[in-house]
């Protein structure tokens, strides 16, 4: 007949093992919890903050769409203005005096139809070597642009 030796167990306590994991789940949560106070965390709602602000989400889908369109090669890193105007305070107007009627005739939209291009609404307007975007941005990512630039000062 054969002996077994019986296998050690732990009498008493939690394994360093769990200990530490709980410790670490523990430090990242308070972390993430300290960073969302602060306000440093995205939103995970997309849209307008209750600032009137556009969102994370919705600057994060107009960066990306600005970056793909290149906005930054005439209007400047910053869209302070370089070759094509400062897009800065658009929310009040038209920077250039060939879109003064098209704000006139569509007020809420104007941005939107002159980013697009490809609207009858912008048919002989000298665009200034402003590209349409309606083909290559979806409509979706054109209003992303628009919430975003209406937000800036």
């Amino acid at each position: 007949m054969t002996v077994h030796t019986p296998i050690a167990t732990r009498s008493r306590g939690v394994p360093g093992w769990a200990l530490g994991l709980t410790v670490f789940i523990l430090l990242v949560g308070g972390v993430y919890l300290a960073g969302n106070l602060a306000g440093e965390n995205p939103s995970i709602v997309a849209g307008p903050s209750p600032s009137g602000s556009a969102g994370p989400n919705v600057e994060q889908l107009a960066r990306q769409a600005m970056d793909r369109a290149q906005c930054a090669a005439c209007h400047g890193q910053d869209l302070t203005g370089g070759i094509g105007p400062d897009l800065h305070g658009i929310a009040e107007g038209p920077k250039s005096e060939n879109l003064e009627q098209l704000a006139a005739d569509h007020p809420d939209e104007w941005i939107a139809l002159w980013i697009d291009g490809t609207g009858p609404e912008v048919e002989g307007i000298n665009r200034m070597g402003m590209p349409a975007f309606g083909e290559s941005l979806s409509p979706e990512e054109i209003q992303a642009v628009v919430d975003y630039l209406l937000t800036l000062q």
